[in-house]
């Protein structure tokens, strides 16, 4: 019996495979070779100089690589119209979903959307997302908030948005608090002279909603309870750009009084950014209304790494305060952040339970197994409509 034919299209932004790529494209990679047996799946992305036009990622699912820019949307189209796929699963760009589904009408169309970002202006105003988003199949989202969120904008969308969290790739990331793990990360810091040092990280873009600054604002608090504290602030505004930004050259700023207590790592590629996480103590992820989801929560559970995090969109979805980590309200970053983190530091025992339970919940809720699942579900029920 010939399987039924699934597309999965890319924004267009980053090659894939890649590991400079943004959250988007890393859920593709990680979760369509997940997928059950029983839809034959193209993923459709842009063309990556010195790569063939179709390549493939892990499990064998073909990639398609078409022309970048303004080329891409037309080309994406072009290409849909001749393998007339019965599903098409289109990555966070609802604009391009509705032009898919105007051309292909006898196919079924979903917008998976990773944030409000291409719902809302500039990108697109109310009445034109509602308008687009009603033509379609299917919405699916990663959080429940960002369910209510769009549902609150949109109320006769509620019916047809399911939600579908994201994961996490357990074996990328070494876990702490074995003998064995505990060796190693010991290992690391002596080479590069950390010994003894407890490790505060934020890992992600650095952009105003993602809150370093309420991280770096609490410097002279943490220093003056943990003399040995190392900040690590791993990441770049841009995924691939080394363009000045005026939000990173602020919290240099900030960092400036405090050599010794703060280093930067640029942009690091996944699954190498597990090396960081393996170091830390605590994981503070302090972002502003808006956050999805944020991976960063999973990643740093994974690695058995409490976290500190706001309570900002989705996030209470999967950092369960005092549990698996510390939830604060956004409004009382500026008092109670340090705090939070102090404790964590001068408190091994509740470090390591808080983190094993992370590593737990990772594994049981956030896996990209039962996300790849989901998916397949739902393009099941929808291809049989």
């Amino acid at each position: 019996m010939q399987k039924q034919k699934a597309a999965v299209v890319t924004p267009g932004s980053f090659y894939i495979p890649s590991g400079r790529s943004s959250s988007v494209e890393r859920v593709v990679e990680q979760m369509v070779p997940l997928v059950p047996d029983g839809f034959d799946i193209r993923i459709y992305g842009v063309r990556e100089p010195g790569r063939p036009v179709i390549g493939s990622i892990d499990g064998g699912i073909p990639v398609h690589r078409l022309p970048d820019g303004a080329r891409y949307a037309p080309s994406v189209v072009a290409a849909l119209q001749a393998w007339k796929p019965g599903v098409i699963d289109v990555q966070n760009r609802p604009a391009l979903a509705g032009r898919i589904q105007e051309v292909l009408p006898d196919s079924k169309v979903v917008s998976s959307i990773h944030s409000l970002t291409y719902i809302s202006p500039p990108y697109m105003d109310q009445e034109t997302a509602g308008r687009i988003l009603r033509q379609l199949d299917r919405l699916v989202v990663n959080s429940k908030y960002l369910k209510l969120e769009i549902a609150a904008r949109h109320p006769a969308l509620r019916e047809m948005i399911s939600v579908n969290p994201l994961g996490v790739k357990l074996a990328d990331f070494t876990p702490r608090w074995s003998p064995a793990s505990e060796a190693l990360r010991e290992s690391k810091l002596k080479d590069r002279g950390w010994q003894g040092r407890r490790i505060v990280m934020y890992a992600g873009r650095l952009l105003p909603i993602k809150g370093v600054h309420h991280l770096l604002s609490s410097l002279p608090e943490l220093a003056r309870a943990v003399p040995d504290v190392m900040v690590l602030i791993v990441g770049s505004p841009y995924y691939r750009s080394g363009r000045p930004h005026s939000y990173e050259r602020y919290l240099h700023e900030l960092a400036k009084p405090f050599p010794d207590h703060v280093t930067f790592i640029p942009f690091v590629p996944y699954p190498a950014v597990s090396y960081w996480y393996h170091l830390a103590d605590v994981v503070v992820v302090p972002s502003a209304e808006g956050e999805s989801f944020g991976l960063v929560n999973v990643e740093a559970m994974a690695s058995a790494v409490p976290v500190v995090a706001s309570d900002a969109g989705g996030i209470p979805e999967i950092v369960e305060d005092g549990k698996t980590g510390i939830v604060l309200p956004q409004s009382s970053l500026g008092s109670a952040l340090g705090p939070a983190i102090i404790r964590l530091l001068n408190e091994k025992r509740l470090r390591q339970s808080l983190g094993e339970a992370g590593r737990l919940r990772a594994a049981r809720c956030f896996n990209w197994q039962q996300t790849a699942a989901r998916w397949h579900g739902m393009m099941q029920k929808l291809a049989s409509l």
